[in-house]
């Protein structure tokens, strides 16, 4: 059967209605992009403020998903009526998978948009009760260890338990095109994080198959190979591709005088994170 997973967008909302509408078609278009290159199938529906994908392949999907930029979170839900019976109906099917056998502390959490006859704060409390009264879990309301959702959008209502956290940032494509050098994987993780604010980029490597592993981020990837001299590479960049900026993996540790060999700005993303927190951006990209 085939399943349904909300898509969620954060830096989107702090843009201007026009950007807004034109950074969220570039995020709908990347994830058409980047799904149809990988062969699964999928349907995109956008609604306000979210995005729907239909798939009969979930697994992979997820894994698409989640590493697309400009995407914050995504669900797995169960698309139902907005009736009160009907939801409670499912919610309890769904109490019953996530509490039964264990004393994990569990919540009831909604979210609306639209008017209805019934508060957020009253859905939560009907049913709240009626999962409490076929189960004796301990109820947290902060920091619930299964959280059962329901997001009423309107006439339907989106049930789901789990969420998982995206790549975050901008829709790649929306801020314009930088060059970048990837000879290590710093240099990858560098580029990776210049993606992530909107920018499209421009592989300059002499290893091909590192540069690729860009690709899980993006659904398109321009490479340039070089041998010995990178910067005849720059100057293809900045020729052909309108290339605004340099991106490489350097930090304070390996500083180099990379602006006596090119006249583009020098981004080092790198510089200003701790080790830890690289080593957390490598395993993710791995």
């Amino acid at each position: 059967m085939a399943q349904l997973i909300l898509c969620r967008y954060g830096e989107l909302w702090l843009k201007s209605k026009p950007v807004m509408n034109k950074f969220y078609s570039k995020l709908i278009s990347n994830m058409h992009k980047t799904m149809t290159r990988e062969q699964v199938d999928f349907k995109i529906m956008r609604k306000r403020n979210r995005a729907f994908v239909k798939t009969e392949d979930p697994e992979k999907v997820m894994e698409i998903l989640i590493r697309t930029p400009g995407l914050i979170s995504i669900s797995p839900v169960l698309k139902t009526e907005m009736d009160l019976e009907t939801i409670e109906k499912e919610l309890l099917k769904l109490a019953e998978k996530r509490l039964k056998g264990n004393t994990k502390t569990w919540a009831v959490k909604v979210k609306r948009v639209g008017t209805h006859d019934i508060t957020s704060k009253e859905m939560e409390s009907r049913w709240g009760f009626a999962v409490g009264s076929k189960h004796d879990n301990p109820v947290n309301l902060s920091k619930p260890e299964i959280s059962l959702n329901v997001e009423v959008r309107n006439s339907s209502a989106y049930i789901f338990a789990d969420t998982y956290q995206c790549a975050g940032g901008l829709p790649v494509g929306v801020e314009g095109t930088v060059a970048a050098l990837i000879e290590n994987e710093d240099d990858v993780i560098a580029a990776y994080l210049i993606m992530k604010r909107g920018c499209d980029v421009i592989a300059i490597t002499d290893n091909t198959q590192l540069a690729k592993k860009l690709l899980q981020s993006t659904p398109q990837l321009e490479i340039i190979e070089f041998k010995k001299d990178w910067t005849k590479a720059i100057k293809e960049a900045i020729e052909k591709h309108n290339a605004k900026a340099f991106v490489t993996g350097e930090t304070l540790k390996d500083l180099t005088d990379l602006e006596k060999k090119i006249e583009l700005p020098i981004l080092r993303p790198l510089i200003g994170i701790d080790d830890s927190k690289i080593k957390e951006i490598r395993k993710n990209i791995s």
